[in-house]
């Protein structure tokens, strides 16, 4: 049943973000996969980016990856009832937005992964973090990783 909502999941998530394509360039598509905590393993690999947001805050960092596959990850303390969101921007204009219930848990964790195919790599990716409910002021960590 979990593999199945995770697969629910990524197909929701794809039809978000695909863009239309041109005769020119087939391969403007991108899917995401949402990872769960078990296959967030590899998240490590680059620096993490600690900040802080607050209610309607929207603080926004900027990525060109190289390699074949993208991963992000958004944590936070999740204790304090606090709710972020990710906003993705492709490079080939298409956008999506991640809940922290993509996952089927609200858990403070944001993780997903996509393949880097001729329209995305070596291009920038903008990744937004986004107070969506917050109380005060909220810290995250957010790693984007590109292999």
């Amino acid at each position: 049943m979990r593999y199945l909502k995770g697969i629910l999941i990524a197909a929701v998530i794809l039809l978000a973000c695909i863009a239309p394509a041109t005769a020119a360039n087939t391969d403007a598509q991108v899917e995401f996969e949402i990872l769960i905590d078990e296959q967030s393993q590899n998240l490590g690999r680059a620096a993490p980016i600690y900040g802080e947001v607050r209610q309607g805050v929207t603080n926004s960092y900027t990525h060109i990856p190289n390699g074949q596959t993208l991963e992000i990850s958004l944590t936070w303390n999740r204790a304090s009832e606090n709710d972020l969101d990710l906003y993705i921007t492709i490079p080939n204009g298409g956008t999506s937005l991640i809940h922290d219930d993509m996952d089927g848990k609200f858990d403070g964790k944001i993780s997903l992964k996509t393949s880097l195919t001729s329209s995305t790599v070596n291009r920038i990716w903008g990744c937004d973090v986004i107070g969506a409910r917050v109380s005060g002021t909220q810290p995250y960590t957010l790693i984007i990783n590109s292999y």
